[in-house]
């Protein structure tokens, strides 16, 4: 089984920030939504309310998080986004409107840098919030990270972290492969699953591994935009990783495996169905 290295990460990134942001970031954002709320930072009663004193986002991808928690965050509280990939730092920084030659917003108390999730540049107890959305089933070890954000929140801190859910409610990333096996076609991965932390149970025990004294779980679902077969190809045949596939495939292959997605997601949608996909999370207190 393949787990890429935290080098590797960096590099795939890198070179699928631009695909990502185009065809798959506005699914994410409805997630980080999800996970600032869980952290209080959008609340408007309660203790709660303007408690938040320092925030870190890991693993910002394009920014549609970092906005959102701009947005929402009170101008006093410290907030930093961080990444991996420098290509979606950037990505960022002029989804922000950002000078490229800054790294910060003073009037927001904003700074964005790059960084692995697994050995995080910041001092013990240097937040007390920190949220993660769509990472921890990405890096080399899901514990560390689990352990780095226990590392730099604060006690009382709280920790937000969201990953892939069950592969049987997340039509949008099963259909190509589903359409696959019907032709024929082999599409098999030495890759670890992206799936592989959807049971909640085991999450929420990881994270109390890592030292959390209180993890609450749950499932959510994200429907996509997609509204036809044409478009979710467009959007789900476009990975680097299926296009060197593609690229070594017969052309009248091809054809019938993207004529077959394409009729199979324009049923479903016929039938009343949403293309989405389920989002497993927890949120944790140190």
């Amino acid at each position: 089984m393949k787990i890429f290295t935290s080098e590797e990460l960096e590099q795939k990134w890198d070179g699928f920030s631009k695909i990502f942001q185009h065809y798959n970031e506005c699914t994410t954002a409805p997630v980080a939504f999800l996970l600032i709320t869980s952290l209080g930072i959008t609340s408007q009663f309660g203790s709660a309310q303007n408690s938040c004193k320092s925030i870190l986002e890991v693993a910002c991808g394009p920014g549609a998080g970092t906005k959102l928690c701009l947005d929402y965050k009170n101008d006093l509280s410290k907030f930093i986004a961080t990444d991996i990939s420098n290509e979606m730092v950037q990505l960022t920084k002029e989804s922000l409107r950002m000078k490229q030659d800054t790294n910060e917003i003073p009037e927001k108390n904003f700074k964005i840098q790059q960084c692995n999730a697994e050995k995080l540049p910041f001092e013990d107890g240097s937040f007390d919030r920190y949220f993660s959305n769509y990472c921890l089933h990405l890096v080399t070890s899901p514990e560390t990270m689990l352990k780095e954000a226990y590392r730099v929140l604060e006690s009382g801190g709280i920790a937000a972290f969201s990953v892939w859910g069950r592969p049987e409610n997340s039509n949008q990333f099963t259909i190509v492969k589903k359409i696959a096996d019907e032709i024929g076609l082999e599409m098999s991965s030495q890759e670890r699953s992206a799936f592989h932390l959807n049971d909640t149970n085991k999450l929420r025990q990881m994270a109390l591994d890592a030292g959390f004294s209180r993890v609450l779980a749950g499932h959510s679902f994200v429907n996509s935009p997609i509204q036809n077969g044409e478009e979710y190809a467009e959007v789900f045949l476009s990975p680097p990783s299926l296009q060197k596939l593609i690229q070594n495939l017969e052309k009248e292959k091809y054809l019938l495996w993207k004529s077959k997605i394409v009729s199979h997601v324009d049923e479903l949608l016929n039938k009343g169905e949403f293309i989405g996909s389920e989002v497993s999370y927890i949120v944790c207190t140190k």
